[in-house]
């Protein structure tokens, strides 16, 4: 076996600005001479190290241990080097660091994406409920389904292949070699359940009552560019043109691009019939319920972590979610505003048109 520093601490530390951490190392193998440890920051202004150079000694072979004080919140690396012959790979060996304004908004931000995550993955039943209570389906988009069912299975295949595929995650970190795999079990569970949820709301539109609503062609359109697209981009993966990463990032832009659209035919339609009836209020407070706490946690990460272009040198990710909450707005008004109690009206202008 080749020896290595084993980092005894755990290798990602968050420390609150102007605190100190202890962080203890090894070899992992017993050395025969003395060896020198060289510490390097990735990132200046942002820790400071009680000592940049470490020795351990052959004789005692003991753990070594250095101090880091936080002087400014951000996210950084520590990586080593050493002069030692008998330590090899010592580069793959790191440390990540984040020094955030206050530890509580840490512990806060984990409360809020549990919250957002729960919102949104119950967002999905009061449609379904309203469906089986109704026995018809009349008044739900069925443009939005179908774009829907095509935007979740690409971010589960996506999500999918980034966590549980190590072909893709060794791209990935070849890439990004002191980045950390951004998907995460509860990505994954959230976009297969999703899919299947959306899956069964499309199978309440075959049996239960829908007038005479179907799919528009520029939907049709839409969701067989998107198809074509996507069996495209694996064909020529599989023929060895684009990597497995690239592909997953393509259906990445397919998720995005339906997000940007899905909302707009439900909205015309409501306005369309005056009504709101089919679609499920429900659904949309809880969607804006995630949507809000997700946007709140945004601006909490990047206050503590003094990062405001994870939000704004990034638009797409809060640009989407800002998008998605100014529809379940629309939504809000159309149903307690705009159209409040045109019930029997809406209905029956689907029934007999």
């Amino acid at each position: 076996r080749s020896n290595n520093v084993t980092i005894l601490t755990s290798s990602s530390q968050t420390l609150q600005l102007h605190s100190k951490s202890k962080i203890y190392i090894k070899p992992s193998k017993e050395l025969t001479t003395d060896a020198i440890i060289n510490l390097y920051n990735r990132k200046d202004g942002i820790i400071t190290f009680s000592d940049n150079q470490l020795k351990i000694r052959s004789e005692d072979n003991h753990k070594v241990n250095f101090s880091i004080s936080g002087i400014g919140p951000g996210e950084t690396e520590i990586v080593m080097n050493t002069t030692s012959n008998e330590i090899i790979n010592i580069s793959k060996s790191f440390i990540k660091v984040h020094v955030v304004h206050s530890l509580a908004l840490v512990t806060i931000n984990v409360v809020i994406g549990w919250i957002y995550f729960a919102a949104w993955t119950i967002s999905f039943y009061p449609q379904v409920y309203e469906n089986w209570k109704r026995k018809s389906v009349i008044g739900l988009n069925f443009d939005f389904l179908a774009l829907n069912i095509t935007g979740f299975i690409a971010y589960s295949i996506f999500n999918i292949g980034l966590f549980w595929v190590p072909g893709i995650q060794m791209e990935y970190l070849k890439l990004h070699p002191y980045g950390i795999i951004p998907v995460r079990g509860n990505d994954v569970f959230f976009a297969i359940h999703a899919t299947a949820i959306t899956a069964l709301t499309i199978f309440q539109c075959f049996i239960y009552e829908r007038g005479d609503q179907k799919i528009s062609w520029t939907a049709t359109i839409l969701v067989a560019g998107s198809w074509l697209f996507a069996i495209i981009s694996l064909i020529v993966a599989i023929a060895g043109k684009l990597s497995w990463l690239t592909y997953l990032y393509f259906l990445s832009y397919v998720k995005l691009g339906i997000t940007l659209i899905k909302y707009i035919p439900q909205a015309y339609m409501n306005y369309r019939r005056k009504s709101t009836v089919g679609w499920s209020i429900g659904n949309v407070l809880l969607d804006f319920t995630g949507g809000t706490f997700s946007l709140l946690q945004m601006f909490l990460l990047a206050y503590n972590s003094d990062d405001w272009g994870s939000i704004f040198g990034d638009p797409t990710k809060f640009g989407l979610g800002l998008f998605s909450v100014c529809f379940d707005i629309i939504f809000m008004i159309q149903h307690y505003v705009l159209y409040k109690g045109n019930k029997t009206r809406g209905y029956e202008a689907l029934v007999h048109p």
